[in-house]
């Protein structure tokens, strides 16, 4: 669209022809780019908003001689930029935010861990802000090329800046003169000058060469500080915080550079892996759960996934994230270039920190991805009790970590959370390669060591934060979850490996489950299950009798979930087996009645299950054996509200409305006795579907209106959706139909956030009801098909039959040859099958 626009204008169109052509381009060409360099045909609807104050024009006429040739001459000066192998990516919002800063204050450290393209954005951003004219000439000197002095720049500057006549004069001054004027030149125009590759002048540790003296670097300290709120735009790019520089210069104007965006990662991965394994087996890589991972541990690191990803050619996804893990130095390139390898990537950084701060970063190697800087004291604490680590200096821990902070190999995630730590993907792969140089005893202390500090760190994310009855709270549980994950998982793996309890399961299984992530959840309970099945079976018929109910039960509730009766049954059924036969040995009354209670628990999911098939009568049975048992503990009443809510859904389901309406007060009225005010809403809600029934319009509103209340004070998006749904319902009895608009419509668009593709289903079949009784059959068409379309896909055939009758009544009316079609494609049937079905 821009580019014809601006084509147009150049053209000497007129302003407002100019944005037309360019709409019309757009619907022309309707290819856009997604993820991996896809090329996408989709619709655009854009409506430009033009102020226009006066007549636009532009006036273009063609050079004269004279302006051509000295365009040409200005051309040929601009700094020309050298593309990298796999092209430039991505880093538009990188850019902006520079220039912003820039803007601020005039001096600005770009920081970044090596490895992150810090020289190559500095390198096209001296192109870019030539010719876009942010900036007018752009001055670049990197420290990794030469060890530039001050007088060394100001020669190269002048070759510029000056003309001939006025760059001898220049060069005849004394040093002091020199500077002065530079200044005042740079002060007074806006220029660009860069300083890239800065930790080289005081580096010390690797011997090398580009380093200044402390007569120059406090030379340059000061020539830069005097530029301070000049016109000229002063970057410099580091992978440390150039101490010696701040404050005067820099202030705390820096820009830490992290990985490539999501969109400009997968472009970049589509390149290499188009050079290395071509465009067929680089689709299918892409495809994988183990490639997606990978990309992960990556984070869009360019130098990583560089020399990564070359790996595909010869290894699969899972083998390199096994070497990642295991720290084999086999992945990196055989380089001594610190721009191509990884492991010298980082020991550059890594190598300028003092001897102890070393030795305490190793003990980082089994983090992955973030660090919860506050829980470190307690990590410390699991290390010292290890014989290994007991002569170790942790008392300097935080300091080392700091010292990591400031040479960019972790940072914090932002600066509203400065004690959540995001480690440079590269950082954790190099500490594992200096782990393997130590002695077996310290590498698995370390693993052990790691292990128990997430294992109490799960059990209070588990019970502090995600079960908090305080809102608040339990979204932080999910926030640190969500960071934390790969550590716990880690550690979780740990303890299966050492045939160990599985605590750190129990929390990231409530996190799946606080985020609504259904097939994650149910994806990890069957990796658990298959793990412990493999256990030894003193362990499984033993002390870890417990780990495998539980892991059944959790596994059965993921496949109720996604309407997997039949194996949730079979897992249910496993534990109860399991429960009973503990039941029968045990004779503590304590451990008794914690056994009797989880029979119940399993009875009620049975009932479920049972509920969910239409079995009512078995639904019941297991309901009313789990009702007994809550009965029998005083203490279980808020059990037997759970319980008398699910019968009354087998009354409503069954059209007893009378008795649905009995079990859903009882539910009610215990719930309020003991303040349990959330599960209150979904008894309203169910309330309101009695009422509804029983065509009680007026009631049916007012339980759905105070479902939504106590909803919101929970923020239960999805929960919502079901009431919005409900009162969409009831405005459609009553023929309300743009409030029955509204709300469906509510409940679509949170459906389809949520990604519940059953729900959308039927409210697409409630819009499209709606649209047939305002007599727009196009329109509810339309409605219907994506219903059926979504129950096909989701292979529900009883529920396909819904839209499909309403299809069928649409074609009855209109007789739309493309409707039988377009049906007959769906259900992979032929058409004159299709015809004869709905003439019946």
């Amino acid at each position: 669209m821009m580019t014809r626009l601006y084509q147009e204008l150049f053209e000497q169109q007129e302003f407002l022809e100019a944005v037309r052509l360019g709409r019309w381009e757009l619907f022309q060409r309707k290819e856009r780019r997604a993820y991996f360099e896809m090329l996408i045909p989709l619709e655009d609807w854009l409506l430009p908003v033009v102020y226009v104050q006066r007549q636009l024009a532009l006036n273009l006429r063609k050079f004269t001689p004279e302006e051509e040739a000295q365009y040409l001459e200005r051309r040929g000066q601009r700094a020309e930029f050298e593309t990298p192998t796999h092209g430039f990516v991505g880093r538009d919002l990188e850019i902006l935010k520079l220039e912003k800063g820039l803007l601020r204050h005039n001096i600005l450290l770009l920081q970044g861990m090596g490895g992150t393209g810090k020289t190559t954005l500095l390198k096209y951003v001296r192109m870019w802000w030539e010719r876009t004219q942010f900036t007018g000439a752009v001055f670049y000197f990197g420290y990794d090329e030469r060890a530039w002095t001050v007088a060394q720049m100001l020669h190269e500057i002048s070759g510029i800046v000056f003309r001939k006549y006025d760059r001898t004069n220049f060069q005849a001054m004394g040093l002091s003169a020199r500077i002065e004027k530079m200044i005042e030149l740079l002060r007074g125009n806006c220029y660009g000058l860069i300083l890239d590759n800065l930790e080289s002048v005081t580096g010390q540790q690797l011997a090398i060469q580009n380093t200044l003296s402390g007569e120059e670097r406090e030379r340059l300290r000061k020539f830069l500080g005097r530029l301070v709120g000049g016109k000229t735009r002063v970057v410099l790019g580091s992978r440390g915080r150039e101490e010696w520089l701040q404050p005067q210069t820099v202030s705390e104007n820096v820009y830490v550079l992290q990985g490539l965006d999501r969109e400009s990662r997968s472009t970049l991965a589509e390149r290499i892996l188009k050079r290395q394994v071509g465009d067929t087996r680089a689709k299918e890589l892409q495809q994988g759960d183990d490639f997606v991972r990978l990309m992960k541990v990556l984070a869009g690191y360019p130098l990583a996934m560089e020399v990564v990803l070359a790996n595909l050619k010869h290894q699969t996804a899972e083998e390199i994230l096994q070497a990642l893990d295991a720290g084999d130095v086999r992945l990196d390139k055989d380089s001594g270039d610190k721009t191509e390898s990884i492991l010298k990537c980082v020991e550059y950084s890594y190598s300028n920190l003092d001897i102890e701060s070393q030795k305490l970063l190793v003990c980082l190697a089994p983090f992955q991805g973030f660090i919860n800087r506050t829980a470190l004291v307690n990590y410390s604490n699991s290390l010292k009790a290890l014989e290994p680590f007991k002569d170790y200096p942790f008392d300097k821990f935080d300091t080392a970590i700091q010292e990591a902070v400031n040479w960019g190999l972790i940072s914090p995630l932002n600066t509203n959370e400065p004690d959540i730590l995001a480690i440079q993907p590269l950082f954790p792969y190099f500490l594992r390669t200096k782990l393997t140089q130590l002695d077996r005893q310290t590498q698995q202390a370390l693993q052990e060591g790691f292990k128990s500090h997430y294992r109490d760190l799960a059990r209070y994310y588990l019970y502090q934060l995600l079960l908090s009855k305080d809102f608040q709270k339990a979204q932080i549980g999910t926030f640190i979850c969500r960071l934390e994950y790969d550590n716990m998982f880690k550690a979780l793996e740990i303890c299966l490996e050492q045939y160990e309890k599985i605590t750190i399961f129990y929390c990231l299984d409530t996190y799946y489950e606080k985020i609504g992530d259904v097939q994650s959840g149910l994806k990890l309970s069957e990796f658990i299950c298959q793990t412990l099945e493999q256990y030894p079976t003193e362990l499984k018929e033993g002390a870890l009798l417990g780990e495998m109910i539980i892991a059944f039960g959790q596994r059965a509730s993921g496949y109720l979930k996604t309407q997997k009766y039949p194996q949730a049954k079979k897992d249910y059924e496993k534990a109860l087996q399991i429960l009973e036969r503990i039941l029968k040995a045990s004779t503590c009354i304590k451990q008794r009645k914690d056994y009797i209670l989880r029979i119940a628990t399993i009875y009620h999911q049975l009932g479920i299950v049972a509920q969910k098939q239409r079995e009512y009568e078995l639904a019941t049975q297991y309901f009313q054996k789990a009702l007994d048992i809550y009965i029998e503990f005083d203490d279980q009443k808020p059990k037997q509200a759970s319980t008398y809510h699910q019968l009354g859904r087998i009354s409503l389901e069954q059209r007893n409305y009378d008795q649905a309406r009995r079990d859903y007060q009882q539910a009610l009225d215990i719930y309020i006795e003991y303040d349990e005010r959330y599960e209150q809403a979904s008894v309203y809600h169910h309330l309101g579907t009695v009422a509804l029934m029983q065509r009680k319009y007026e009631q049916a509103q007012q339980y759905c209106e105070q479902a939504l209340k106590i909803y919101d004070e929970y923020n239960k998006r999805h929960s919502k959706a079901y009431t919005y749904h409900q009162l969409g319902r009831i405005a459609e009895e009553q023929r309300d139909y743009d409030k029955a608009l509204r709300n469906y419509q509510q409940a679509l668009d949170i459906f389809i956030r949520f990604d519940d593709l059953y729900n959308q289903a039927q409210t697409y079949h409630h819009l499209g009801k709606i649209a047939e009784a305002q007599g727009d059959g196009e329109q509810a068409k339309e409605y219907f098909l994506q219903a059926l379309q979504i129950y096909k896909d989701s292979q529900d055939e009883d529920s396909s039959g819904i839209p499909l009758s309403s299809l069928g009544r649409i074609y009855q009316a209109t007789q739309d040859e493309s409707l039988l079609i377009r049906v007959a494609e769906m259900l992979g049937v032929t058409v004159e099958e299709l015809r004869e079905r709905w003439s019946v």
